[in-house]
């Protein structure tokens, strides 16, 4: 195989199951269609044995702390998620989206606790959401204009690049 061993990057990886919950929760398909269906899609990219698995473990994980907690708007605190996923490796560095050796999307080692780092991390962002210490995502973000994150959103949102192609 030709991406043996080369899995997402924790913070795509935590991008998939937001968007895969994003998709849960708009009720049209199940979550196991949803995970197979994104699965499918990144099977050219990266290494995907037990990436189904741990991505329905990550959903669980999530969907369990969504409804603990009062949101207004869970849709757009996931699409915002993403948005930060993108632009910050953590609540207060900027994500180098340019780095000088190594490619940003490039395939890397699976992390054996990353189905705990993506709910950790969801947590943490909610948190600093409701505390005001991050933002959501700016109303005028529009990810078709994520050059470096292309390959991956293409992928994740191919509605969102049809539709630009198409205009």
């Amino acid at each position: 195989m030709l991406n043996s061993g080369k899995c997402p990057p924790q913070f795509v990886f935590e991008m998939l199951a937001a968007q895969a919950t994003r998709e849960f929760l708009e009720g049209q398909e199940t979550a196991e269609e949803i995970v197979a269906r994104i699965v499918a899609s990144f099977s050219d990219v990266y290494d995907v044995e037990g990436l189904e698995s741990d991505l329905i473990r990550s959903m669980e994980r999530v969907l369990v702390f969504i409804e603990s907690v009062e949101v207004s708007d869970i849709d757009l605190m996931l699409l915002s998620y993403i948005w930060f996923q993108i632009n910050y490796e953590d609540l207060v560095n900027k994500r180098n989206k340019k780095p000088l050796f190594g490619g940003l999307l490039k395939g890397r080692a699976k992390q054996s606790d990353r189905v705990y780092l993506t709910a950790k991390n969801f947590k943490t962002y909610a948190f600093a959401l409701g505390n005001g210490k991050v933002a959501l995502k700016p109303d005028d973000w529009d990810m078709t204009t994520e050059v470096e994150f292309e390959p991956v959103l293409k992928l994740l949102f191919p509605a969102a690049f049809t539709k630009d192609e198409e205009e």
